[in-house]
């Protein structure tokens, strides 16, 4: 990077979070702001949610057996293609495998569980009538019928559910490409919204009467058949069980504290223009002059006041996204006409969200680097992941004419190792 001047342009660096890179004493974001004081360390979006979904989940017994039972499920269908085959002769989806850095993944084992309950139940009780399958496939496979038809499972399955269905989006928006920080702050203040109006006792009799629906209620069940856990008021342990999963995805506020730090992006946020025609952000001005001041001409920074005449829709458009933001500028001709506050804009855009985007490869290196391709060398290896990862890239060039013909050509201009004699 010294080819580029880097110490004076250098604005952010955001990594995934690891000690070596994240450490404020000797990780690689402290090295880099010795050279680079500007350098503001973001750490990544997408492995912060991560963190506090799973950490969030390893904290409670209940939460840790509820997750090693749903993993089970993928397990007991993907290593048996006639399992499988059961599976999807009923109509239900095929389940996703579970990925411990991705949680995510994870969600998606919740989400095709819930949704195919009914087909899942038919499939496995087809499997113990089945007499051709071994003892060990029938014997798990009544474990699992218990286990769906257990009210505890069923009616923590309906609470991820819940939960997952809105960390997901936000989940898949701080893994784009092109995210700015303003508009992942914006869903990351909508989640927290999301989970406190789910901590009301109407939520919570929701989840519990459709588990109940889907099982049996457990304050049905005798006294002397509950067990050590379950003899006081069911009601109330599945309330306090329920009040402590959503306690979890609250930690969310302090795992982004740090955005309080950069109080300056509220100066381009259309949100807050109609305050700021009333109070002007005194604090943000400063803040924004503090960390990054040698970049900006301060007196000329008035022209923060020229944005308030504009509307959300007119600067952001139906998206909300810096980057339509900066495309208005550009199309306006205010870029030249204001150049400070473009620069300014510049800034927010740049400022990283997430740097996670190349995890996206790791599972599908895991697809193209099986075991029967386990001599492939490292050229085949990566051009096919490079193939499988820009999928779609490679789906539109098919539908040129003569492609087929075009890479056919290609290959045999290659020179060969082997010399064929053909008799």
């Amino acid at each position: 990077m010294q080819g580029y001047s880097f110490r004076e342009k250098l604005v952010a660096q955001t990594y995934d979070g690891a000690a070596v890179f994240a450490s404020s004493l000797n990780g690689l974001q402290a090295k880099v702001k010795v050279i680079a004081p500007s350098a503001v360390f973001v750490h990544c979006y997408a492995h912060r949610l991560n963190l506090v979904l799973s950490q969030g989940a390893k904290c409670l017994p209940e939460s840790r057996i509820f997750f090693a039972s749903l993993s089970g499920f993928t397990t007991f269908f993907s290593k048996s293609t006639k399992r499988m085959s059961f599976l999807e002769s009923a109509g239900s989806s095929r389940l996703p495998r579970n990925a411990p850095t991705r949680w995510n993944f994870t969600s998606r084992i919740v989400s095709t569980v819930a949704n195919n309950y009914d087909g899942l139940l038919q499939t496995l009780d087809k499997i113990t009538q089945d007499e051709s399958m071994d003892d060990d496939t029938l014997d798990a496979a009544k474990g699992f019928i218990m286990k769906l038809k257990d009210f505890e499972f069923v009616f923590m399955l309906n609470t991820y559910e819940q939960i997952f269905s809105e960390t997901d989006v936000v989940f898949d928006i701080v893994q784009q490409r092109a995210m700015d920080v303003l508009y992942c702050k914006k869903r990351i203040g909508s989640l927290l919204a999301f989970v406190k109006e789910k901590r009301s006792e109407e939520a919570y009799q929701a989840v519990y009467a459709k588990a109940a629906n889907l099982t049996s209620d457990p304050r049905d069940e005798p006294i002397r058949k509950r067990r050590l856990s379950q003899l006081r008021d069911p009601q109330d342990r599945y309330r306090n069980l329920y009040m402590a999963i959503l306690d979890n995805p609250m930690q969310i506020s302090q795992r982004f504290s740090n955005l309080e730090n950069m109080s300056f992006l509220e100066l381009v946020n259309p949100g807050k223009f109609d305050e700021m025609r009333q109070v002007f952000p005194e604090e943000a001005f400063e803040s924004v002059l503090k960390s990054y001041g040698h970049f900006f001409d301060s007196g000329q920074l008035s022209e923060l006041q020229v944005l308030q005449v504009y509307s959300d829709h007119d600067l952001q458009g139906s998206r909300g996204k810096l980057c339509d933001f900066l495309v208005f500028f550009k199309d306006m001709k205010l870029d030249s006409a204001m150049p400070q506050l473009y620069k300014l804009l510049s800034l927010v855009a740049t400022i990283g969200a997430t740097s996670a985007g190349v995890e996206r490869s790791f599972s599908c290196l895991k697809r193209v680097k099986s075991y029967t391709r386990n001599t492939m060398g490292q050229d085949r290896l990566s051009n096919l992941a490079l193939l499988a990862i820009e999928r779609k890239l490679v789906k539109s060039l098919e539908k040129t004419a003569n492609w087929y013909d075009r890479v056919t050509d290609h290959f045999l201009q290659k020179e060969r190792t082997a010399e064929f004699t053909y008799k």
